[in-house]
């Protein structure tokens, strides 16, 4: 029988170490990205929002850090100095269906900006509330801060249902999703639900955060949004919807296509 051969002391020692500075960073990336969560819980007091030209959300105790966004995924196709911070432009590029072909450019687009290293600020081009409501968003964000996270399996669990003025206005209806984000890469119908799923592959191409995907699940009856399932790099997160009743006049859900 012959013996396994040993890497060498020294060998092994900074293999070992590097494991544990990355197990040490995982877990500081958890810890930062746990106590945004709660930021996210009680909302009014730790975040601004202002939604004059686009949507600007603010951060009023900055937590999470331009290395948590790598860890993440977020790679910047683009970087710009402001004085004591810096700004990134991430870009996504949507991945077609073959043979089809979209005469409107569709990327998803956003910018973080940075002071001393941490996040202040995000921002999200006004062109994406075109037909989806920026309190769908809000309500998305706020959601998140209530989530059930299954650390183990990288997951997160999330609800959203609009109450009072917004019950009607932060509908999301599968007409206004396509007009929005153009034809899906993929679509189907499973008995009650219609699913619109959309991939985007990362700019610049083959940078460390990968692709993305989204599948939008509505009401094939009512056209209107009951779940969004994400998939990242890193983990996966759902938000599940509570619709309100639809409103009379509003445009039916699309035909579903293989």
């Amino acid at each position: 029988m012959i013996a396994a051969r040993r890497a060498p002391w020294p060998r092994r020692c900074l293999g070992g170490g590097l494991i544990a500075v990355v197990l040490l960073l995982s877990g500081c990336v958890y810890l930062r990205l746990l106590e945004f969560k709660r930021q996210l819980e009680a909302f009014d007091r730790y975040f601004t929002i202002e939604a004059k030209d686009g949507l600007h959300l603010g951060c009023v105790k900055p937590i999470l850090l331009s290395e948590d966004f790598r860890w993440l995924g977020f790679t910047p196709a683009t970087t710009q100095r402001r004085g004591q911070s810096e700004q990134w432009h991430v870009r996504w590029v949507k991945q077609l269906p073959p043979g089809v072909v979209d005469p409107v450019v569709r990327d998803l687009e956003i910018d973080l900006i940075f002071t001393e290293d941490k996040l202040t600020r995000l921002l999200i081009p006004e062109r994406y509330f075109a037909l989806v409501p920026k309190t769908s968003l809000v309500g998305l964000l706020r959601g998140f801060g209530t989530a059930k996270v299954d650390k183990e399996n990288r997951r997160a669990i999330a609800s959203y249902a609009p109450t009072g003025d917004n019950a009607t206005e932060g509908r999301v209806l599968a007409t206004g999703m396509v007009a929005l984000l153009g034809p899906p890469s993929r679509q189907w119908t499973n008995g009650p639900r219609t699913m619109m799923a959309y991939r985007y592959l990362p700019t610049p191409p083959g940078a460390r955060n990968g692709m993305f995907d989204i599948t939008f699940t509505f009401d094939t009856a009512s056209g209107q949004l009951v779940l969004l399932q994400g998939l990242s790099p890193v983990g996966q997160i759902s938000f599940n919807f509570d619709p309100p009743p639809l409103v009379a006049g509003a445009p039916p859900a699309p035909t579903p296509k293989d």
